[in-house]
């Protein structure tokens, strides 16, 4: 059943891994929004990507959500 759920709502294939890092390494998360659920939607998208098969590791993760900090949070980069 869980797999039916995953490909009727979440896609598979090249595609949608494709959009799914692309999402993870081009969105800017927002200074207006709370900095937490941003953060969880992004680790939601490597959950969906290693449930497709594509697995980032820690570091490249920890790289997405540096580059997509705003720019309020510079002196972290």
């Amino acid at each position: 059943a869980w797999d039916r759920l995953c490909k009727r709502y979440k896609g598979k294939g090249k595609q949608t891994i494709a959009y799914l890092i692309g999402e993870l390494f081009r969105g800017t998360l927002s200074d207006e929004a709370l900095l937490e659920p941003q953060l969880n939607a992004m680790r939601q998208k490597v959950r969906i990507l290693t449930s497709l098969g594509t697995t980032l590791g820690d570091d490249l993760v920890a790289v997405a959500i540096v580059i997509s900090l705003p720019s309020s949070y510079d002196t972290l980069r």
